[in-house]
């Protein structure tokens, strides 16, 4: 019930950015996540964001992005339909020079647990580097995808080199099969200790210099 009433409240706050209808799948971030997203970008002035999985988050935030003048979002999906979606509507709402979506289709990844998939290690890996050449670090890293659970550990095994010194890193679902073990796992091997967020579903977490 209070996760149900934090989204209610989150709806009335998130709308400013709902310009016009988005659709969503039981995947993405509530209302109250979003809220919290947002709230981060701003308070913690991220300009160089990452997230692993996309959807109506990835048009909130750079429709919030673009308001506000300044940073960028580079958004990783392994759902081509999804992907596609998220990527015209960007260029749709012209708000391409802010957001980028990047299409990597689940495969093995050195990183993985148990041989879990997770994005193309290669693709993923061009894009990131191109990203924060460009860009700078990432100072927002969102982790919402492939699924819940240990397939969202390689994660930061991945990012971990490129996350500037206080990057915020927001992991969501962390409450499902897996993914304790996952946040236990990237509290000890990356020195990240992440608070669980009830009202929200996000697990959250600074990263260190």
């Amino acid at each position: 019930m209070e996760r149900e009433l934090a989204d209610l409240a989150a709806l009335v706050r998130l709308a400013p950015l709902m310009t016009e209808y988005l659709p969503t799948t039981a995947d993405e971030l509530g209302p109250a996540a979003l809220v919290a997203l947002v709230d981060e970008v701003l308070l913690g002035s991220r300009t160089v964001a990452v997230e692993c999985g996309c959807g109506a988050s990835s048009v909130l935030l750079a429709r919030l992005l673009a308001r506000r003048g300044y940073g960028h979002l580079l958004s990783i999906e392994h759902d081509e339909r999804t992907a596609a979606f998220v990527a015209s509507q960007l260029r749709r709402e012209g708000l391409g020079h802010v957001a980028r979506v990047v299409h990597a289709p689940l495969a093995r990844h050195p990183a993985a647990i148990a041989d879990t998939p997770w994005y193309h290690p290669g693709l993923v890996h061009e894009e990131v580097s191109t990203y924060v050449e460009r860009f700078g670090l990432v100072d927002l890293l969102l982790v919402d995808g492939p699924r819940p659970g240990t397939a969202r550990y390689p994660a930061l095994p991945v990012f971990r080199g490129v996350l500037a010194p206080g990057a915020a890193v927001l992991a969501d679902d962390m409450d499902e099969p897996g993914g304790p073990e996952v946040l236990v796992r990237w509290a000890e091997e990356f020195d990240l200790r992440f608070t669980p967020h009830e009202r929200t579903s996000l697990s959250t977490a600074t990263a260190l210099a």
